[in-house]
């Protein structure tokens, strides 16, 4: 008998747990959008409209602007961050908003996290589960 490729399924989210700076769980996890997820969809539609805007008036791709590039990526961050729990900061628990993302995320003392988020976005493997039998 085959095995039936219907039975794995990309889904719309993923939480994600943080690690610490050795690699260790801390217990704080991230919702994040996956690659079907429609945020992240309709920001890589607007993303892919731009250069194609960009190379139809010019005849070639430009590339953005450093600063820009990582102001881009800070909005993309928080707006693939779908919501957080276990997050407190020396004030007591965080609640998620938007605002308080894009706080984190254009934090250059936590580049890590960042960084740390950018990765598991990017690992497409995460947004994948098997959701019957083979």
């Amino acid at each position: 008998m085959g095995f039936n490729l219907k039975s794995i399924k990309t889904v719309q989210t993923f939480d994600y747990e943080v690690k610490d700076e050795q690699g260790n769980p801390t217990g704080v996890i991230f919702t994040l959008a996956g690659p079907n997820h429609p945020i992240r969809k309709a920001a890589q539609m607007a993303a892919n409209r731009k250069l194609i805007a960009s190379a139809r008036k010019t005849g070639r791709v430009e590339l953005p602007d450093p600063e820009d590039s990582e102001a881009q990526r800070v909005k993309d961050l928080t707006a693939f961050t779908l919501g957080w729990r276990g997050y407190a900061d020396e004030s007591g628990e965080v609640a998620f908003t938007p605002e308080a993302a894009s706080a984190l995320y254009g934090d250059p003392e936590l580049l890590w996290l960042s960084n740390q988020i950018d990765t598991a976005l990017g690992e497409q493997d995460r947004f994948t589960k098997r959701v019957g039998t083979s």
